[in-house]
């Protein structure tokens, strides 16, 4: 009865303890902006034995927000092939650090702590644990900000140093599961730049963006735009000016949705556009300035 009442004393000491206790803002704000879905292109490292276009990545909360829960997946055609890992990110009060622990599909398990680095950098050393008993340990470079994820992972050398092993860019589709494409326009393949600007300029529209020596311009009436380009398309193009273009590339990739044409989409930042059809043949260009 002793020992109970004792035992009883040290939990509710250590509930009082911990309820004192905060988790530092920056792993909060880590968790908070893991949460939705995230997806990645695989074309890299695509092989027979690896044949995933992409890989997804899918975050939660756990009860109370104290953690968060999340699975990772493979995708071919857009289609999901299984999930191959499941993890666990947790403030530990005991220790002061945070963790991640990740269960693989083949009875692997790998935890350990998750350190902040520079700016919105976080250090995860893991150590893994195979159902044959044998360990290894990897270290992963984090970069997080809203909507994009850089992620490389290292493998330990006998020298006891760090050999860079793959490196992704992850975006996040949560923003756009409604497939907010951004501001609608047509672009309009035209004969005569300068007689086509002339034309439209008599309906109300003026030219706010363009070079007629290039032959283009952009013009507005209220809240309609067009664009006039010569020479440039081959036809009238569905034009959406949005301001996530890479995430919206991720999100169109993973329905299964051909891509015929891309800008700017090796790299990280700046200017990007792409391109696709509907069924009916109408070229649509998703184009982010």
């Amino acid at each position: 009865m002793k020992a109970y009442i004792t035992i009883l004393i040290f939990l509710i000491s250590s509930q009082i303890v911990f309820s004192q206790q905060k988790i530092p803002d920056w792993f909060v704000k880590n968790m908070e902006q893991s949460i939705g879905s995230w997806i990645t292109d695989n074309e890299t490292y695509k092989s027979k034995n690896e044949p995933f276009d992409q890989y997804g990545m899918d975050w939660e909360w756990g009860i109370g927000k104290q953690s968060i829960t999340g699975k990772l997946y493979g995708l071919i055609n857009g289609k999901k092939q299984g999930t191959f890992w499941k993890f666990r990110q947790y403030w530990d009060f005991f220790k002061s650090q945070g963790i991640v622990a990740q269960y693989g599909s083949d009875g692997t398990v790998g935890i350990g702590p998750m350190t902040q680095k520079e700016g919105n950098q976080t250090e995860m050393i893991q150590e893994f644990i195979s159902p044959n008993g044998s360990k290894n340990v990897h270290r992963h470079l984090s970069s997080l900000k809203e909507g994009e994820l850089i992620t490389t992972s290292f493998d330990i050398q006998s020298d006891k140093t760090w050999k860079k092993r793959r490196s992704y860019i992850w975006y996040i589709t949560k923003n756009i599961k409604n497939m907010d494409l951004g501001i609608f326009s047509i672009s309009l393949a035209v004969k005569d730049i300068k007689a086509s600007k002339s034309f439209y300029e008599k309906l109300g529209f003026t030219m706010i963006d363009g070079n007629l020596d290039q032959k283009w311009a952009i013009l507005k009436n209220g809240n309609s735009k067009i664009g006039l380009f010569q020479e440039m398309f081959p036809s009238n193009t569905l034009t959406f000016n949005s301001e996530n273009a890479r995430g919206i590339h991720k999100k169109i990739k993973g329905e299964g949705i051909t891509v015929t044409m891309s800008n700017g989409m090796d790299k990280k930042e700046g200017p990007v556009s792409f391109m696709i059809t509907d069924p009916d043949g109408n070229p649509i260009l998703i184009d982010q300035h």
